[in-house]
C-alpha cells in the first residue's frame, strides 16, 4: 500500500511539470519595426556593356509580420512576411553617366524562421534563429535603364533578446543579417545584404 501511495505521489509530481510544460505550447503573433541598413551593392552585366556600377543606400523602414508556434521548451517556429524600402543613396557608374542620387530598392519577402531561446531562469530570454525564403527585389532607378524586379532566394540570422511581460505577451529586440542571391534585373545582377535592427511585440494564445 505504502509503494502504491509513493508511486501515486511521484506520478502526480512529474504531472505538474509536464501539465506546466504543455501549457507553453502556444500559437503566437508577431509584428516587428525597425531599421534596414542596406550594404553597398555592385551592378554586374549593365545593359549594352557599359561597365558595371556600384550602389549605396539610405537608412529605410521595415515591418514584419509572423504567425508562429511555441513548442514549450527552447524552439519556435514561424512563418513571417517583411516589407522594406531602402531610398538611393548615390549610384556611381564607371563611364560619362558619372553618379545619380534618384531612385530606390523595394524588397517583399516571405520567410520561415527558426529559433532556439535561451532559458535564464528569468524574463529575459536571449535567442538565436535561421531563416530561408523567397524575396521579391524590386529596384527603380530612373537615371539609367534599369527598372524592374526578380524573385529570388533569400535568407536571414538573427540574435536578440526577449523580455516576456505575462503568459501571453513579450516584447524583444534583435539583429538581424538578411541576404539574397544574385537579383537579375534587365540582365544586369546584384546581391542584396541588408543588416536589420529591429523591435517587436509578441502575442501568444
Amino acid at each position: 500500500m505504502k509503494k502504491t501511495v509513493l508511486a501515486v505521489a511521484a506520478l502526480a509530481m512529474l504531472a505538474v511539470p509536464m501539465t506546466s510544460f504543455a501549457a507553453d505550447d502556444s500559437v503566437y503573433i508577431k509584428g516587428n519595426l525597425g531599421l534596414g541598413l542596406v550594404m553597398d551593392a555592385d551592378i554586374d552585366n549593365m545593359p549594352n556593356n557599359t561597365g558595371s556600377a556600384k550602389m549605396t543606400f539610405d537608412g529605410g523602414f521595415l515591418g514584419t509580420l509572423a504567425v508562429g508556434y511555441d513548442f514549450a521548451g527552447p524552439f519556435r517556429a514561424e512563418g513571417e512576411y517583411g516589407w522594406v524600402k531602402n531610398d538611393l543613396d548615390q549610384l556611381t557608374y564607371n563611364n560619362s553617366y558619372g553618379h545619380f542620387r534618384e531612385g530606390d530598392l523595394k524588397i517583399q519577402s516571405l520567410m520561415v524562421n527558426g529559433y532556439y531561446d535561451v532559458d535564464t531562469g528569468s524574463k529575459w530570454v536571449p535567442f538565436i534563429g535561421a531563416g530561408i525564403g523567397w524575396a521579391k527585389v524590386d529596384l527603380n532607378t530612373p537615371a539609367l535603364p534599369l527598372g524592374d524586379n526578380d524573385n529570388v532566394f533569400a535568407y536571414q540570422f538573427m540574435a536578440g533578446v526577449t523580455y516576456v511581460i505575462d503568459d501571453r505577451w513579450a516584447v524583444d529586440a534583435q539583429y538581424r543579417f538578411f541576404g539574397t542571391q544574385d537579383a537579375t534585373i534587365q540582365d544586369a545582377d546584384f546581391s542584396v545584404n541588408s543588416n536589420n535592427l529591429m523591435v517587436g511585440v509578441r502575442y501568444s494564445f
